[in-house]
Formats: C-alpha cells, structure tokens, sequence
C-alpha cells in the first residue's frame, strides 16, 4: 500500500497533507474545552449559590466553637449535651445495628460460599 492518494484527473496527494496538524489538533481541543465550560459555567454557579448557605453556617460554628471551649463552664455544658445525646441516639444506633448486622452475616456467608465454590 503507498502513501499516495490518487484521484481520477488530478495530482497525486499524500496522506500526511490531509490530516491535521499537531497545532490544529490541540486548538479543537481548546476550544472544545472552553465551549463545556462556558455550559457547565451556570450550573456550577448554582451548585456555588446553594452551597453558600452551608458554609457560612459551618464558618458560624467554627468560630462559635473557638470561642465556646475558651469558657470553662461552656466547655462542661458541652460535654453535658454530648452525654445526653449520645445517650438519646442510643437506641437508635441499637436498632440499626439489629437490622444491618443479619444482612452483612448473610453476605459473608454468601461470601465464603462463593469463595468455597471457586476453590
């Protein structure tokens, strides 16, 4: 096979004249690239807008926090709630472990079962 394109009437043409040229190539690229981004910019704005709410109360409990552990009777207010809902959440955290713990059972055996049979 040769490298030479040959059509009825005209000049022969090589391959490498009709592809495109490395500069070409990673100009497309660049373009391409900025075209999804200019469609995706509104929907990252948005994700920025909803997002914005979140942080600013999670600034508001660091900074609260740095200043609440500076108070020693804030300090033990502290880990008086932490105590009591812990103790509120127990319950709760009992009855998610009685239903997930017979499922993850049920996997391992599953588990050790295919791992028996592929043996």
């Amino acid at each position: 096979m040769t490298n030479t394109l040959h059509t009825a009437g005209q000049m022969p043409v090589q391959f490498a004249e009709l592809l495109p040229t490395p500069a070409a190539t990673a100009a497309a690229a660049t373009t391409v690239k900025n075209i999804a981004l200019f469609l995706a910019a509104p929907f990252i704005g948005l994700v920025y807008a909803m997002a914005l709410p979140f942080v600013g109360l999670v600034m508001l409990a660091v900074i609260g926090g740095k200043a609440l552990v500076k108070a020693p009777a804030a300090l033990q207010a502290l880990v008086a709630a932490k105590e009591i809902a812990l103790f509120l959440a127990a319950p709760f955290i009992g009855l998610v472990y009685a239903v997930t713990l017979p499922l993850v059972g049920i996997a391992l055996i599953a588990r050790a079962g295919y791992k028996a049979y592929r043996a």
